[in-house]
């Protein structure tokens, strides 16, 4: 099924800047997203995640309570979240193989959540990107939205802050961060760890 927004299905932008424009709603909550306030992130219980890689688990796990990545610049990152299970995937995209990696990434999910007693969607959160003159972000930014497009499974894009409105032309080392149990949605750091840019949350 194509991806939805407001669980309308969306065709395919022919730029960022169209997307924002069609739904401006993202804009101002991806502005929204990017004030929450500033908390520490305890490392103990992170699995990180490197650029290339991804990475999915469950509520019911005992060792992982936190998914995290940095570093990304022209990179994004990418979560999946069902929200039945509460299983999630996070993975730091370079580009280099979108189109076989957003499958496998959506699997991974579907994989951990087939509990027909949990029943739920499965919600997409983009971050990252800028406004850099190879247009590197924005193409990356608009191969994601097609190959997410083009899953079986119904997507619901919940958060977008990408090239367009999340950076601008302004260089950052973005980081996100997901917790497994449930809570709210932060804004986080690492503090000296991962000082090296903004920092993102998300909350099961």
């Amino acid at each position: 099924m194509p991806l939805l927004i407001q669980n309308r299905i969306i065709e395919r932008p022919g730029s960022t800047v169209d997307l924002f424009a069609r739904y401006p709603h993202l804009q101002e909550n991806a502005r929204v997203f990017r004030s929450k306030p500033v908390v520490d992130v305890d490392p103990k219980c992170l699995l990180y995640i490197q650029q290339r890689e991804f990475a999915a688990t469950t509520p019911a796990d005992n060792s992982v309570a936190v998914l995290g990545s940095d570093d990304a610049t022209t990179c994004h990152l990418v979560l999946v979240r069902h929200t039945g299970s509460g299983a999630a995937c996070l993975a730091h995209c370079d580009g280099s193989s979108t189109w076989s990696e957003v499958p496998l990434i959506v699997k991974a999910v579907t994989s951990l959540s087939k509990d027909p007693a949990k029943e739920g969607r499965l919600d997409l959160h983009l971050v990252g990107g800028f406004d850099d003159e190879s247009k590197t972000s924005h193409k990356l930014s608009l191969n994601l939205l097609s190959a997410f497009q083009r899953q079986k499974e119904d997507i619901h894009l919940e958060t977008c802050c990408i090239t367009g409105t999340c950076f601008h032309s302004v260089i950052f080392s973005l980081s996100l961060f997901f917790f497994i149990q449930p809570r709210a949605i932060y804004v986080e750091s690492l503090a000296a760890m991962l000082a090296q840019g903004p920092c993102y949350a998300f909350y099961s």
